[in-house]
This record gives structure tokens, sequence and C-alpha cells, in this order.
């Protein structure tokens, strides 16, 4: 039997399905030994709004998943996304003594400090806090450190979110045992998940479509620099069919699965399909154009919405490795094709990429894998700010 200490789960509590991932620490490398799923309960758009119908969902699952793995772990990762989140940026400046001081590491670690006293709104909690970059005399600089100069500025993104449902989350998965070490968006889970270092370098933007939820990340120069979550996802698609058709959700949902988004430029675009097949009382025909209308226009709105929050109207140019999409609402077919419109760049549907295991290399549970993949991260490299656990472990009354 493996041991506790040597294991590592990932939870990640979605709209639709709540996924646990269980794998091994070996050598700073993890080895997966199971997966599972369920649906999920008691979570609106991130939140917590049916605590007693969650706890009995979780302590069903956790008694399943102690009998399936003979034992379960002390340490797990919980992804976060949810209409309580918040995307920032912000700069530090600091000046420096003397005339052309030259920058010392001293330095850097100053504006560490001072960016972690960042004041953030009333009852929120920073979750992220990413630097981005420095500038010293009007000109940008990785690597500050022998530059000469008179002050030194450093650029931050930082995703924080409101305490309250964040610490009903915690308070949820550890009152199971678990001790969540962990706090990610599930944004920054899904490309680390999806895309390699590379991509991250020369400039990806990840977009992970949920149930409820979409969340964004632009990297560059393998750095978060744009992160944010909107409360649209493969349920508004579907509620879109249901009032512009007339039908059923279950209906409308089941059309939205078989045809996607179908292509203007297609001959069979003005034909007319059954929506529910059997041509019996209350079945009744629907024109394929019309499915393109209302889906295309909701990705449409999606997509440019994104773009807007990146702050740059041809953003394509400064994505390299171009967009991925993932999360169950990438599998609409021909979704990408909306979204390379409106990044004007190259654009594709991805799952995990680094995983082995057939099942979780759909787009789904790229954001499970991609916690995982954090969790190693952040064990070989030293935390630059105090970890989210350190910060909340008041909470509970424990010592980190």
């Amino acid at each position: 039997m493996i041991s506790q200490r040597n294991q590592l789960g990932a939870f990640d509590l979605g709209s639709r399905k709540i996924t646990f991932l269980l794998c091994e620490a070996v050598q700073q490398q993890f080895r997966l030994i199971g997966h599972a799923q369920i649906p999920s309960v008691g979570i609106q758009k991130g939140r917590i709004e049916d605590a007693k119908k969650l706890t009995k969902a979780l302590q069903r699952f956790c008694t399943e998943l102690s009998h399936r793995f003979g034992t379960l772990p002390h340490t797990v990762c919980l992804s976060q996304s949810g209409s309580h989140l918040q995307g920032m940026s912000y700069e530090m400046m600091l000046p420096l003594p003397g005339f052309r001081h030259c920058i010392t590491q001293q330095n850097l670690e100053q504006l560490r400090q001072l960016a972690e006293k960042k004041e953030l709104p009333e009852d929120t909690v920073s979750i992220h806090t990413c630097h981005q970059f420095y500038v010293i005399n009007d000109t940008r600089v990785e690597h500050p450190v022998g530059h000469s100069a008179n002050q030194i500025t450093a650029h931050y993104q930082m995703l924080f979110g409101k305490t309250q449902p964040i610490r009903d989350q915690l308070y949820t998965v550890n009152q199971f045992g678990f001790r969540v070490k962990y706090l990610v968006f599930s944004g920054i889970a899904s490309a680390l998940a999806t895309t390699t270092s590379i991509e991250r370098e020369n400039g990806v933007c990840v977009i992970d479509i949920g149930a409820q939820m979409t969340d964004f990340v632009v990297y560059q120069h393998n750095t978060p620099v744009v992160m944010g979550t909107l409360s649209v996802g493969g349920k508004n698609f579907t509620y879109d069919l249901c009032s512009g058709l007339r039908i059923s959700e279950a209906d409308a949902e089941r059309l939205k699965c078989e045809q996607g988004i179908p292509e203007l430029a297609n001959p069979e675009n003005s034909a007319e399909i059954w929506v529910v097949g059997d041509r019996s009382i209350g079945d009744k025909r629907v024109k394929r154009k019309h499915l393109h209308t209302i889906l295309y226009a909701r990705a449409q709105e999606l997509f440019d919405y994104i773009v807007k929050c990146t702050g740059e109207e041809d953003i394509g140019r400064l994505l390299l490795a171009g967009v991925v999409l993932t999360g169950g609402g990438s599998l609409l077919k021909g979704i990408e094709k909306v979204a390379a419109a409106s990044f004007h760049c190259d654009t594709c549907v991805r799952g995990a990429i680094a995983t082995v295991d057939t099942a979780l290399k759909s787009p789904s549970y790229a954001t499970s894998v991609g916690l995982l993949q954090y969790a190693l991260q952040s064990t070989k490299n030293a935390p630059v700010f105090l970890s989210f656990w350190q910060r909340f472990a008041s909470w509970f009354g424990k010592e980190v």
C-alpha cells in the first residue's frame, strides 16, 4: 500500500462534474494512481449554493474513493473558478539611493515585499500573484540585476477573490480530512495541462469553457499576463437554443452536441432537420442555418469579450502559439473557427498533453490534470510569495 505521505489528490468542483485524481509523488514526478467523477450538486457558477447537498455527495464520493484506492491523501489541490474571482494588473515602484544605482538582488526582494502588501478590496484575498517584468529607464527588462537606474518598477498580474466563497469551499473539502495545500485558478491549471513551456514562452491564450463558467489566461514569456473568468459556459449555448428554437432543454442539448455550429458556406446549411427525429406528435423541423445563427452569435460574443479583456485589439499578433480551447464546452463542433475569427490567429481544441491515460486526454479533464502539474511545478520552484495555505491557515487554527 502506498504511503499517504507520498500521495497527492486533485479536486475539481465543477458545476456539472466533480472530478478527483489521485497520484503518487516519486522523485519530483507524479505517477497517476486513478481518477473518478460524479455529477455535481449544490454548486452554481463556482459558488456553493447548497452546502448540505454538496457535503452528502462528497461524503459518498470519499467513501467510494476509499474503497477503490484503499486510502486517501492528506494533501490535495483544489481548483478555483467563479464570478467571485477578479483579475488585476498593477505595478510597484522602488526609488534607488544615489546616482545611477546598480540594481542588486536585495532591491528585487524589496519590490517583492512591497507587492505582497498590495492593498485589496475589502473581504477579498489574493490567490495568484505573478510577476511579469521590470521597467528601468523607461525600458522593459527581464533581468535587471546589474543595471544602473534611479528607480525600478515591477509589473504584476494578480487574481483575487471574495473571501466567503473561497472559505466555504476550503471548509467543505477539509472536513473530510484533506488539507488544501494548493488553491489554483482553473485557467492556470488548464493552461499547464494543455500547453508546453515553449508555447507559453512564445505567447498563448488558453480558454477553458465549462458548463457555467469560462476561464481564460494569456501567457507571454512563460508568465500569465491576463487572467479572468466569465459567467458564460456550455449551458448558455443550450439555453439560447431553447429560447431561439422554442424546444426543450434536453432536445437543445442533444441538438447542440450532434450538430455543433454548422458552416454557413455548407450547402446543407439551408436544409431542415427534425428536433427529436422520430417525426412523432410534438416533433418539429428547424433549419440548420438557425442553429448556426444562434450558436455562432453566442460563441462570437464570448470570444470578442475575452479579446476586449486582454486590452489588445490585435491580440493575435502577440499569440505566436495561438489560442487553445479546452474544457467540456470546447467539444462543440466548429467552435474553434469562431475563436480563430475573433483572435485572428491559429486556434485548436486540446486536452491534457502530458498524460498516458487515454480517458484523461479529454478536454473535460484538463483542469484536474493541470492541478497536479501545478503542484509538481511548485515543489520544484521555491515560492515567490506566501502560499495560499499560509495566508488562510488561521481560519482553521492549523500551523503550516
